[in-house]
């Protein structure tokens, strides 16, 4: 299965809990992740296995930090996932990676969106 970058947060929603599809948030990266590429994220070091699109879900986005949340690495030309659990976001002063919001719970209200870095795709 290819997935289009277009399909991605259709694919990323399918992954999703009931609870993060009740209370979550999902962000995707705006740029590709290289194969053998390091993550570092606060808290969290990760490889991508392939080339992929990341995703980051906030679990809690009601919450202070530190919460229970996940990265999310998919195979755009299988449709793969590997998803690595954590506890703070990617969101800081000295954020590299730029996002985007896809998923937003309707739970959720507008204003606990984001962070440096962040827009919001309707």
């Amino acid at each position: 299965m290819t997935a289009s970058r277009r399909d991605l947060p259709r694919a990323l929603r399918q992954d999703l809990t009931p609870q993060e599809l009740e209370h979550g948030v999902v962000y995707l990266a705006e740029d590709p992740v290289e194969a053998g590429a390091s993550l570092t994220f606060p808290g969290v070091f990760f490889e991508a296995p392939w080339d992929a699109v990341l995703a980051f879900v906030d679990r809690q986005p009601l919450a202070n930090w530190a919460h229970s949340c996940r990265y999310v690495l998919v195979n755009p030309d299988s449709g793969s996932l590997r998803s690595i659990e954590a506890r703070f976001p990617p969101f800081g002063p000295e954020a590299s990676v730029r996002w985007r919001v896809v998923y937003q719970a309707r739970s959720v209200p507008d204003a606990l969106i984001g962070g440096p870095g962040v827009t919001k795709c309707d």
